[in-house]
């Protein structure tokens, strides 16, 4: 990939939602999820998008990938259109791919490990064996053991099934990881792994991560650049230090107000 060109760039991207009533269920309205939002992720960068839940920082990634459909906006990977100059999502998928939230509904609980890793690079016409040595690398570079191909989601820890939701989003090489609250259904401990593995992932594989959240201390810990949205818009961006050292916006402001600070009673 040209290195002088953001991972993404996103310009005026829209998502709405058919409001619908009455007795067939007719579109009344439409609600904006996400409205106009404009940003840049370069290559190798981590670029943290914060706010309250309900903001549409979810929506925003899903989008990228096409969970949900974009009604309006232009959308570049890699300097190229997705918005009909790219070959389709199957070519976006390979080269994004997204991490959820809740590593506990992630995994199909009927499938081994073997099965959920080996899938995205069988459906891609890889020979099984081929897939079966890649998925053991990927959990070695997670840090989970080798006997965990034969055994099942329901095994594992929060913490360990979150790994192995990473190490499957990583089977098809992809440039660019969406990590939306990825550490939020986990305990503080397994969080700062989980915040290690995926800075090491960047560093080593020279991934580009968006990164949804909404706890101010991660952001501060893992994050290039911050973007702050409100109602589905983006009220702040810029360099992570200044936005949280420096916010310029009351909502901003009021979000680094909102961290709770542990104090010593006498």
């Amino acid at each position: 990939m040209p290195s002088n060109v953001p991972a993404i760039e996103v310009d005026g991207l829209t998502v709405r939602f058919p409001v619908r009533g009455g007795v067939l269920g007719k579109v009344k309205d439409y609600f904006t999820a996400v409205d106009g939002v404009s940003f840049a992720l370069q290559q190798g960068e981590i670029l943290s998008v914060v706010g309250e839940s309900g903001c549409g920082k979810s929506t925003l990634a899903k989008s990228l990938v096409g969970l949900v459909p974009r009604a309006s906006g232009v959308f570049k990977l890699f300097g190229k259109t997705v918005n009909g100059g790219m070959a389709g999502p199957s070519r976006v998928c390979d080269l994004v791919q997204m991490v959820f939230q809740d590593p506990f509904s992630s995994l199909n609980p009927r499938q081994t490990v073997t099965e959920i890793l080996t899938a995205p690079l069988v459906a891609r016409g890889v020979p099984f064996a081929d897939a079966e040595k890649r998925a053991l690398e990927l959990l070695e570079r997670v840090s989970m053991p080798a006997g965990s191909l034969q055994k099942f989601p329901h095994e594992f820890s929060g913490g360990q099934r979150q790994r192995l939701c990473i190490a499957r989003s990583l089977m098809v090489s992809p440039k660019v990881l969406l990590c939306d609250e990825v550490t939020s259904a986990l305990d503080v401990s397994v969080q700062a792994q989980i915040l290690h593995l995926l800075d090491g992932l960047r560093n080593d594989l020279g991934l580009s991560i968006l990164f949804i959240s909404h706890d101010m201390q991660v952001v501060r810990a893992l994050s290039d650049k911050v973007l702050v949205m409100y109602f589905g818009k983006v009220v702040e961006t810029g360099n992570a230090d200044e936005v949280l050292t420096c916010p310029q916006h009351d909502y901003t402001k009021k979000l680094l107000a909102s961290v709770p600070v542990v104090k010593r009673f006498a």
